[in-house]
């Protein structure tokens, strides 16, 4: 097992800037953290710039040891028996010198008053030569004063899956698959400590294996044991907030206003506080799960029938019969979603939290349900966590077999059951006719024969083509009143809908959007229609339209808790963000879909633009181990069938080369648009052209021209013009062009040498190194400005700047608003960044 892996290089450079700008700073985070690792990391940094620095350790032992910092200290210990005060202060200010100096004391909550007033005094003495670094668990934020007094608040957030893929490769000794990493990333939260505590436990348990050089996910990691994580993260926590924990973690996913009432506001608050629950205020279904996710499964395991009985009973005395405990499924109540906050900004590890706890209590109410009736209503919601969302494990095979047709069975549920089938059936070997029109059941009645043969033969063809490149028949010869059941009306309009964005349509493929009018209880359907229609609006050039229709789908997979309905929003706000130039908002905004991990079989192709986003923003970022492990699961990922706008794979893999210093192949993108234009993908094929990083020989740009004009893809026009300019433009045209660009990548870099070549041959003064970059790798949306209400500031964001400024503290803003303390210092934290100030007196100033 190793330990050198340091995780927070972004919030070491930070607080360094801090400390040689002359200000004091406390470092808060979570148990485990590694905010202490990073006050360590600290000592290297600021003694090569010429700072003396001093290392002290809150040593937990309370006033019962005055200046127990000191007495205890290898360096600084009394040299007389028994020390006072005034000996600690100058033996203090001895070690730091008369020059430039940093004390840094870690778990600064832990030091006793007499060692705080001592090292308050020694800093008195040089005020503006000597700092204070402090570290403060997120459960304890206002401990420390008065050293940390007027400090920058510093957050230690959780970690990513990049990483974490870095933190799994050096405990367990070799890379990491990133499914593995996302995998252990949900279930942590994002604690390092926790993620290593996983690792060991994991690899003890036979969970995790090697698989062609790689470690692996090879058992469930449900089945890990985790009782180090408990006592690791809430072993410190009072009584009563374990206590607290422990029914929380029974019901697995409450509503907010529940949960007041069972544990209690204040209760609730320092839970909060600590970080151990993750409340969701923004949607219109505030919710609060335990967090990290492990720790609520580990709380779970330990539940004797007896002690489950205990909670069960409490929870009735005090919310009533009326609220359903697990074994009746969660039930949230209603609530004002919070407008201000764009859905993709709210904490990942949160959100991540809350779903996997919904999906964990969805996943043991339908499986005892499925137990008991075995019918297509509780069957159904079993088959989509595994099938379409990947994050249960069913036995598939099982259930098909085993459910039974009913007299008050729903149509539109019979007809998604049936095609659940059908899909797993081609996954298996076989076809989707077989699964639509034989039922192994043993009431052999759930079948649709209301399938005809046209459009039969369309779906064989179309899951054919994911293995072979098979053409699919034209549509026109399906009729969906004759040859398409009712209940699969929805997946004919999305195939109708796919098939017009890939004959260069996207205009059709809108008004045939704008007159889908199915059942809301087809969400399959609805959320795919909805990211078809994102894709729309980005291939007729309408970016920000697209990215506003993006947030409002995942506001409502948020509401609905579809993990489904999540990842494709979130596929398509990144896919938007990235065009629009907003790179590191298009991580954050697929760090979600990775830590939930792959689309379940039957929608794995979901997965292959998530990945593809996610490995080229990671190489453009300067990733490029992590973007080159995300090609490998690209390249790992199954095809039952082929996805609209299949261009991401041979796009991703030239991407990655370019931006990790290759040689990129430009003519395996023009020979793979060959390809796809062979088998009538034309959208995909004329992406694939236009993005080509080399001037076409007259050829090619014509083929590219002629395409275009016969499809209708503005997306595509800057892409095409500034080809048209690398034949035949001048230096600044070729400039000019590339401007207007989106997505700059390979084909950016190959403009800025034709260039500089044409500016030569013009005698025109070539570009500067740094033009060149900013031509090839700039956001090509302005800057917003930095000032009062057009800093970018939200209504949330400057109601609690207007209420901080009049003097508020925190906690009274929480309780004026309604909110949580720790959503209040959220919303500081980002408004203090956009303001650009360090600190709440400057904010107020």
């Amino acid at each position: 097992m190793g330990n050198g892996t340091f995780v927070h290089q972004d919030v070491l450079t930070s607080v360094v800037r801090w400390v040689r700008s002359g200000h004091d700073v406390v470092l808060v985070g979570d148990t485990g953290s590694g905010r202490s690792t990073v006050l360590r990391a600290l000592v290297a940094p600021l003694r090569a710039s010429g700072a003396a620095v001093v290392e002290l350790l809150g040593a937990g032992t309370g006033d019962a040891v005055p200046l127990g910092a000191f007495t205890t200290h290898p360096v600084l210990r009394p040299r007389s028996g028994r020390a006072g005060p005034a000996e600690a202060v100058a033996v203090l200010a001895e070690a730091l010198g008369s020059r430039s100096a940093v004390v840094l004391v870690d778990d600064v909550h832990l030091l006793d008053r007499a060692s705080l007033t001592v090292v308050a005094a020694a800093v008195r003495q040089r005020p503006d030569q000597v700092r204070v670094v402090t570290t403060l668990p997120a459960s304890a934020p206002d401990s420390g004063a008065p050293l940390s007094n007027g400090a920058v608040v510093e957050r230690v957030p959780p970690v990513g899956v990049d990483a974490t893929v870095a933190l799994l490769s050096d405990a367990l000794g070799g890379l990491v698959e990133v499914g593995l990493a996302a995998a252990v990333a949900g279930r942590s939260g994002g604690n390092p400590r926790v993620v290593k505590m996983l690792a060991a436990a994991a690899l003890a348990a036979g969970a995790v294996g090697k698989s062609q050089g790689r470690w692996a996910q090879t058992g469930s990691l449900e089945a890990v044991p985790t009782e180090p994580v408990v006592h690791a993260l809430i072993g410190h926590l009072p009584t009563d907030q374990r206590a607290a924990l422990d029914v929380l973690a029974w019901f697995g996913l409450l509503d907010l206003a529940h949960a007041r009432m069972l544990v209690g506001d204040d209760v609730l608050r320092a839970l909060d506080h600590a970080g151990r629950i993750a409340v969701d205020e923004h949607s219109r279904n505030p919710a609060v799960a335990v967090s990290p996710p492990v720790l609520g499964h580990a709380l779970r395991l330990g539940h004797t029938p007896a002690r489950r009985a205990l909670l069960r009973e409490r929870a009735g005395e005090i919310l009533g019969t009326d609220v359903p405990t697990p074994e009746q499924g969660p039930r949230l109540v209603g609530g004002l979603e919070d407008e201000s906050v764009a859905p993709d900004d709210r904490p990942v590890h949160q959100q991540v939290a809350i779903i996997t706890e919904s999906v964990r209590t969805r996943a043991a109410l339908w499986s005892r349900a499925w137990s008991e009736r075995r019918d297509v209503a509780s069957a159904l919601p079993l088959l989509r966590l595994h099938l379409v969302d990947g994050l249960v494990s069913v036995d598939v095979d099982e259930v098909f077999a085993g459910t039974s047709a009913g007299a008050d069975d729903d149509p539109d549920e019979v007809g998604a059951y049936v095609l659940l089938r059908a899909q797993w059936s081609a996954q298996c070997g076989g076809t989707v006719r077989e699964g639509l029109l034989h039922d192994p059941g043993p009431s052999g009645r759930l079948v649709l024969p209301g399938a005809r043969e046209p459009f039969l033969a369309h779906l064989d063809a179309v899951y054919r083509r994911g293995v072979d490149d098979a053409v699919v028949p034209d549509l026109a010869d399906i009729d969906d009143e004759r040859d398409v059941p009712d209940s699969l009306r929805g997946l004919a309009t999305i195939l109708r809908v796919q098939a017009a964005i890939e004959d260069g349509a996207p205009d059709r493929a809108l008004e045939l959007l704008g007159s889908w009018t199915g059942s809301a209880r087809q969400q399959p359907f609805t959320h795919q229609l909805d990211a078809l229609r994102g894709d729309a609006l980005l291939l007729v050039g309408q970016v920000d339209d697209a990215v506003s229709w993006a947030r409002s789908r995942l506001s409502a997979a948020y509401d609905e808790l579809s993990p489904f309905g999540i990842r494709l929003a979130s596929r398509c706000l990144a896919t938007a963000l990235f065009l629009r130039g907003e790179h590191a908002r298009a991580r954050r905004a697929l760090s979600v879909v990775l830590r939930l991990g792959r689309c379940g079989p039957v929608q794995s192709p979901f997965d292959e633009r998530v990945f593809a986003l996610a490995a080229v923003l990671y190489a453009r970022d300067g990733r490029p181990e992590l973007a080159r492990t995300l090609l490998e699961e690209l390249d790992g990922t199954p095809r039952p069938y082929a996805p609209a706008m299949d261009f991401m794979r041979p796009w991703a893999r030239l991407e990655v080369e370019a931006a990790t210093g290759g040689d990129p192949d430009a003519d395996a993108l023009w020979k793979a648009g060959e390809e796809l234009w062979g088998t009538g993908r034309v959208a995909s094929a004329a992406f694939c052209w236009a993005l080509t990083p080399q001037q076409l020989p007259q050829e090619r740009l014509a083929r590219l021209e002629e395409v275009f004009a016969a499809t209708r893809l503005p997306v595509l026009g800057p892409a095409v013009r500034l080809h048209r300019y690398l034949d035949h433009g001048t230096s600044g045209a070729v400039i000019e062009a590339m401007t207007v660009l989106r997505a700059r990548g390979p084909l950016a870099r190959v403009a800025v040498r034709v260039a500089q070549e044409r500016a030569a041959q013009e005698g025109r003064r070539p570009l500067t190194a740094e033009e060149a970059a900013v031509l090839i790798g700039a956001d090509p949306r302005t800057a917003r400005p930095v000032e009062g209400e057009s800093a970018g500031l939200t209504a949330r964001e400057l109601e609690i700047v207007d209420l901080a400024r009049s003097g508020h503290t925190n906690r009274e803003i929480a309780s004026r608003l309604f909110l949580s303390v720790r959503t209040v210092e959220n919303h500081l934290y980002r408004a203090m960044q956009k303001l650009g100030v360090s600190d709440r007196r400057a904010l107020v100033g």
